[in-house]
């Protein structure tokens, strides 16, 4: 199942692994970007790679596969099972791109203006985060942007949050939840909300750090990411800070797996038990693919700059080496 030199030159030379997603332990999805691009906007390449670990159950028999797309800017991966098993990108310039159950293409883009109902609520921000919860996928963004969606080409946006500015740190860069009425969403200087499926408020919380994100964990407790690798941890309006941080760089995905939280960034791999955070004991080749997370289906997949690395539930496979292939 590992990467081998064809489908390297094939599918990811001359890219960097952009974001992953799980969307069954059976099939994992890597979103890659050129590696150079000096007109990004107009010309920038994105590549959304499939890795099959059971070919067998896919018409081609293919384990790797892929298909690039032009004008995609910072493409979001995410997946969905309801009302159909997808993967769905959302691109930070709007668009969305879907494959999954007999569907494979563009969807229109993202629309601005209003919600669910119809109304007008005002600017909708970029998008930041995409996460699948209670089987749907919602998104997260900029100016205390939430949206799920519905279905092909519809898109059911929470205008009922009273918007930031665009321009200020005010918003979303993560959203989760244990359930499509207990939802919480993070970003900006200590700004947390809660979706109780009826209405968002939101939570006092007790520092003005800045937040990036946020993990409903299979504990019943809620960790959140701050500045330097800072974790809190509670629900509704208790919290406790149980981590100070000690790295330049924040967490960019927090998820739970096997009983523990699992943090990941460019500098590392954490996990969070019993209310601390340790570095775990992991294989070299394991270790040094940190960088981007997700967990659907009792596996997880991590794949950062050096790589990418599989874990079923008790072991670890390494599935991609940048440095071998290189």
């Amino acid at each position: 199942m590992k990467l081998d030199k064809a489908n390297y030159e094939k599918l990811f030379k001359g890219y960097f692994i952009l974001d992953c997603v799980v969307r069954r332990k059976d099939f994992c999805y890597f979103i890659l970007e050129q590696e150079h691009d000096e007109n990004r906007e107009e010309t920038a390449l994105t590549s959304v790679v499939t890795f099959v670990t059971q070919p067998e159950k896919v018409r081609l028999g293919r384990i790797w596969g892929g298909q690039t797309l032009k004008g995609m800017q910072r493409m979001k991966a995410g997946v969905s099972y309801q009302p159909k098993e997808q993967f769905v990108g959302v691109s930070l310039n709007d668009h969305v791109y879907v494959v999954g159950s007999g569907e494979v293409g563009f969807e229109d883009d993202l629309q601005t203006t209003r919600n669910a109902a119809g109304e007008l609520f005002g600017m909708r921000g970029g998008i930041s985060k995409s996460r699948m919860i209670d089987g749907w996928l919602w998104l997260a963004g900029s100016g205390r942007t939430v949206g799920r969606r519905l279905g092909r080409n519809e898109w059911e946006w929470h205008g009922t949050i009273p918007d930031k500015s665009l321009m200020d740190d005010g918003g979303f860069l993560d959203i989760d939840g244990f359930s499509s009425s207990d939802i919480y969403a993070v970003g900006g200087h200590g700004d947390v909300w809660h979706f109780d499926g009826k209405k968002w408020r939101q939570i006092p919380f007790p520092t003005n750090m800045t937040l990036e994100t946020v993990c409903c964990a299979g504990n019943g407790q809620v960790y959140i990411g701050a500045d330097g690798g800072a974790v809190y941890m509670g629900r509704g309006e208790r919290w406790k800070r149980i981590y100070h941080g000690d790295t330049t760089l924040t967490y960019r995905d927090l998820v739970w797996h096997q009983g523990k939280v699992w943090a990941t960034s460019d500098s590392g791999v954490w996990v969070i038990e019993q209310d601390k955070v340790l570095r775990p004991e992991l294989p070299d080749g394991v270790r040094v693919c940190a960088g981007h997370l997700s967990v659907a289906d009792g596996v997880m997949l991590l794949a950062g700059m050096y790589g990418a690395a599989l874990h079923d539930g008790k072991n670890w496979q390494r599935i991609i080496d940048f440095n071998q292939l290189g």
